[in-house]
């Protein structure tokens, strides 16, 4: 199969780094570390206004965040498995083309880059004008990610943002959804919720 397959919070453990750093610039009270996750900024306008946190995101994302990543613990052997079984892999992430060099280094680092047949970023114009500067856009990342599915012909897709998910499943691409406090709502007939690398390799019988 040729499969994409997204970085953060799926080969990278992304949303509880920044959550925890978040927590520590502004002092706010976080849940057990099992439940944290990007839905946790929805209930913050009390405390943090999303102007600030907008601010927050570019700061942290123009700094060292992304190359002090931790990935996940069976991630690289799996991949590994997918490539030996014949599967083609592409790893595809919402991040800007500017970030390519920090994302491509940390992938080298931690022995993954040469898993991927290619590395995809979402290239520089492809953010829309009217979105707010440093605000995750959802709807704008599953239209960037289901065209380059479309173009690429991918069998599959690792996802674990619920609108990338089910824009890519109404495409016709079959999602694994890693699963994550933030996307339990999702279910479909082209979506196969894993708990981890180790399940998806269950599912494609490795």
């Amino acid at each position: 199969m040729k499969i994409g397959i997204d970085l953060d919070d799926v080969m990278a453990i992304c949303a509880v780094a920044y959550l925890r750093k978040f927590a520590e610039e502004y002092r706010v009270e976080l849940p057990d570390e099992r439940e944290i996750g990007w839905h946790l900024l929805r209930d913050m306008d009390p405390y943090v206004s999303p102007e600030e946190r907008d601010r927050f995101r570019i700061k942290l994302y123009d700094g060292t965040f992304f190359s002090e990543l931790e990935v996940y613990e069976d991630c690289p052997a799996v991949l590994e498995q997918m490539v030996a079984a014949g599967h083609e892999l592409y790893f595809i992430t919402a991040r800007a083309e500017r970030r390519r060099y920090i994302t491509e280094t940390w992938l080298r680092e931690k022995g993954i880059l040469d898993h991927a047949k290619a590395v995809h970023l979402k290239p520089i114009g492809d953010f829309r004008p009217e979105y707010p500067r440093g605000r995750y856009d959802a709807t704008g990342s599953a239209e960037y990610k289901t065209r380059l599915a479309k173009e690429l012909v991918l069998d599959a897709f690792c996802e674990d943002d619920i609108v990338i998910a089910k824009t890519l499943a109404d495409a016709g691409i079959r999602v694994f959804l890693f699963d994550q406090p933030w996307n339990r709502d999702l279910v479909g007939d082209r979506v196969t919720r894993v708990h981890g690398w180790t399940e998806l390799a269950q599912h494609l019988g490795l």
